[in-house]
């Protein structure tokens, strides 16, 4: 016997979960293909082979996308198809499983059906039903066609198409659970016209169950005809209506795909290839007549793009040939600045020590430019053989410009001195001098001394310029503070002050330019004069050339890696006397 069960979901489940796994097993295969060229390596981005890498690169991409949404897509008909499908046969079915109940009911005699559960004896018209359920039950391919009674927890066979011998089937009875139970009251009340119940058979698997009420002649319901269907059916039927729309979207998806990949190669990866390749091309032919020719009209972005890739060859050309003009003008200052520089050291006394044969002096000097030419300036020369002219000058900017005004002025010093002016008038001569025609508003800082080597007795005069140091013999340095007048090529006319001084053996004189005291470092701090005294006073009784290398590593050491902004020049004298002089 069929005996009914506990209820299952809905008969399109097994449907969606199909189409649920056939999207799984397209995204596996998408991302099968995906994976292994979703990022190119380092290896194909720098080969010569990259634009074909990249052509096939984007078509994979778009086309397995496309794929993947097609799939999608036809899963989502699929389901759509059986969820529509599904409505349809199930009410289908619920029209002919009541029309089979309720025509079978029609067919029985409810009181005579009564009888039979009493007596348990078959009659002639016991069996002209059992008859007309076989043929019913064949002819519309039931599972099972019966009549029951219901009975407390069970239900009560009277007739069915599932034995041979009717006296195995009147008179059975089989137990039911409790919600079958409420089903079959109500049906046997009438209640739920067209309520079918699905179920699951241990035996045939999953039905789905019609039942009519069996009326006796007061019109009393006294048992139920019912037909169980087999839901396989309504499976099969759903499966080929999905099957059907698969095979429809997958025919018009590949067509689409198709027009679609050459609508892309034509469209894209073409137009994205050549202008890969021109870029590609682009550093082997610039210097070259071939000149890359927008051929690309798809009259949207890449075409613009093709268009702007052509502006930006014509530009590079130009661009490059402007800086190549550019880079040789650059070479040819470059050249012009250090043969500048050489002739700028040149000028200057650069052979140390400059007076070997003589021992009543010890001299040494440096500069150091900011830039590749400077503006600072030093000199020392003998006026005759026994007084000696110390300058040190600082030209107001930097570089080409500061460098032809330091020249000049060196120049027109060093002639006055020689001439026989003294330091005051030689300042005074030079000024005049300098002021003609100095559209440029440039000036000089000057600190100018003659020194009488014999007597030891010297001259000197501070045009605007750094205090120098002076240091005793056995004592430590210290600045030489005076009013000074102002700088060179200022004012016309100027009067310059001379200022005597006296140098006994062992007594030294350190001027400088303000490079020295403004070095910065990358705090934005100034070197300042009293880290001057303290590298002098290092040991003050170093040689001069010792005495630079002090300042100058005290200098390197404060200043780190900050940029050097000023020219550095230093000059160290140091008087010995006629016999040599001592420490």
């Amino acid at each position: 016997m069929r005996g009914l069960k506990t209820p299952v979901l809905a008969i399109g489940k097994r449907t969606a979960q199909k189409m649920l796994l056939l999207c799984a097993v397209w995204f596996i295969v998408f991302l099968s293909f995906e994976l292994p060229g979703s990022a190119a390596s380092p290896a194909s981005r720098a080969g010569r082979k990259m634009p074909m890498r990249v052509q096939k690169s984007i078509e994979r991409k778009l086309l397995l996308r496309l794929i993947l949404f097609t799939a999608v897509l036809a899963a989502a008909f699929c389901l759509l198809a059986s969820a529509v499908t599904y409505g349809s046969i199930v009410r289908r079915y619920g029209y002919a499983a009541s029309s089979l109940t309720a025509s079978l009911a029609e067919m029985i005699d409810g009181g005579r059906a009564a009888g039979y559960l009493a007596s348990g004896e078959p009659d002639d018209h016991y069996l002209d039903i059992r008859g007309r359920i076989l043929v019913l039950a064949e002819k519309f391919r039931t599972e099972a066609l019966y009549v029951v009674v219901p009975d407390g927890d069970g239900i009560v066979y009277l007739w069915s198409d599932d034995t041979e011998t009717p006296t195995d089937v009147l008179g059975f009875r089989e137990s039911v659970p409790p919600e079958e139970q409420a089903w079959l009251a109500a049906r046997l009340g009438g209640e739920g016209e067209n309520d079918l119940r699905y179920f699951n058979d241990p035996v045939y698997g999953r039905l789905v169950s019609a039942a009519a009420p069996i009326l006796d002649g007061s019109g009393k319901p006294v048992a139920l005809a019912m037909a169980d269907f087999s839901a396989g059916e309504i499976d099969a039927a759903i499966l080929r209506i999905v099957l059907l729309t698969l095979l429809v979207t997958a025919v018009l998806s590949l067509i689409y795909i198709l027009l679609f990949y050459a609508y892309i190669r034509r469209g894209l990866t073409r137009p994205i290839l050549r202008l890969t390749q021109a870029a590609a091309g682009m550093a082997d032919h610039l210097d070259s007549e071939t000149i890359y020719r927008s051929d690309i009209h798809t009259g949207d972005e890449l075409e613009t793009l093709s268009l702007s890739f052509e502006k930006m060859e014509e530009d590079l050309r130009r661009y490059l040939s402007e800086n190549l003009r550019i880079t040789a003008d650059r070479e040819r200052i470059g050249a012009e600045l250090r043969l500048a520089s050489a002739i700028q050291a040149d000028q200057l006394p650069r052979v140390f020590p400059p007076f070997p044969d003589r021992r009543d002096l010890d001299i040494y000097a440096s500069m150091a430019p900011a830039k590749t030419v400077g503006g600072d300036f030093y000199d020392f020369f003998l006026l005759d053989d026994s007084r000696l002219a110390l300058v040190i000058a600082d030209v107001s900017g930097k570089g080409i410009p500061a460098s032809l005004f330091m020249m000049v002025s060196r120049l027109l010093i060093r002639n006055s001195l020689q001439a026989g002016e003294g330091p005051a008038r030689t300042l005074a001569a030079v000024n005049s001098r300098l002021m003609e025609n100095n559209e440029s508003g440039q000036f000089v800082t000057v600190w100018l001394a003659v020194l009488d080597l014999a007597a030891g007795r010297g001259v000197a005069a501070n045009a605007g310029h750094e205090h120098p140091a002076l240091r005793r013999a056995g004592g430590p340095y210290e600045l030489a503070v005076y009013r000074h007048a102002p700088p060179v090529a200022i004012l016309d006319p100027v009067v310059f002050r001379e200022h005597d001084f006296e140098l006994s053996p062992g007594d030294a004189l350190f001027v400088y330019t303000d490079g020295v005291t403004e070095a910065t470092d990358s705090d934005n701090q100034l070197f300042g004069t009293d880290r001057l005294l303290e590298a002098l006073n290092r040991d003050p009784g170093a040689d001069a050339a010792g005495t630079l290398k002090n300042v100058a590593e005290s200098i390197r050491a404060f200043v780190g890696p900050a940029e050097q902004f000023d020219d550095i020049t230093m000059l160290c004298f140091r008087y010995l006397g006629q016999e040599g002089g001592s420490k």
